[in-house]
């Protein structure tokens, strides 16, 4: 195989798995690492946990207010990919042209899936580097996708990340909160009255404190004060659970 970075000192090979893509064979090694020290989970607090509401306007938006920005690479990719399409199905089946033409649709949806792949990876890494646990919704992603707005939910591969973001923060010494997503937009942040509102209403105010704010920074702080809610009561129900556990030797993968 080709090693694009050297395997570190100490680490044991532990598998090794191989993947056939459209642009060619990789293998993924997973390597642990004894030398690891343990590491406790600190029982989240307002201090040091933050809550992200995951969307479709925005790709998410934090507690703080801070916004990202959906890429929505496949759509930017839809255009070029129907034209490769196209030119597929205009090939002779069984030939050698139509082969050319399927490895080329191929590659077009492998950079597609690539590009969603490193904003993941790039966006866990920022959210993480700010040292807090982490509340999230436990979306319902296979029910939404259902809807008419599947496109939309895979372009933005909502449970790819989670998957990522659980796997770092665990790496960091830091925890993913799913909580219920019942209510994060409706609630008031402020006073916890109800305040309905439609889909195209984008602006939350509280006619009862008259908190005003955007409606996707209204759920996130909503969803970091259930994702704080509900590790207190684990705690008071299950200390032993909360309070701290020994991590198994840390596992890499190097692809």
């Amino acid at each position: 195989m080709i090693l694009h970075r050297p395997i570190p000192d100490g680490f044991k090979i532990k598998t090794a798995a191989i993947t056939k893509k459209a642009e060619g064979y990789y293998i993924t090694l997973s390597l642990q690492d004894v030398s690891i020290p343990k590491m406790t989970h600190n029982l989240p607090t307002m201090d040091n946990t933050m809550g992200v509401d995951l969307g479709l306007k925005s790709f998410l938006v934090t507690d703080d207010g801070e916004e990202v920005a959906i890429p929505q690479h496949y759509r930017k990719a839809q255009k070029l990919l129907q034209q490769k399409q196209r030119d597929l199905s205009r090939k002779k089946k069984g030939s050698n042209r139509r082969r050319k033409a399927v490895k080329r649709v191929a590659k077009a949806h492998s950079k597609v899936a690539n590009q969603r792949k490193d904003f993941h990876y790039k966006i866990a890494k920022k959210l993480l580097a700010k040292g807090k646990n982490i509340g999230h919704e436990s979306l319902n992603i296979k029910g939404i996708a259902k809807t008419r707005m599947a496109k939309s939910t895979y372009d933005a591969g909502w449970g790819q990340f989670l998957l990522i973001l659980a796997v770092k923060a665990e790496n960091a010494g830091l925890t993913t909160i799913p909580v219920n997503p019942n209510g994060t937009t409706q609630d008031c942040s402020n006073c916890g009255q109800k305040v309905p509102k439609t889909l195209q209403d984008r602006w939350h105010s509280c006619p009862y404190c008259n908190c005003s704010l955007d409606r996707d920074h209204n759920a996130a702080i909503n969803i970091k004060h259930r994702a704080v809610g509900h590790l207190v009561l684990k705690a008071q129900v299950m200390p032993d659970a909360i309070a701290g556990f020994t991590e198994k030797p840390a596992l890499y993968a190097l692809a």
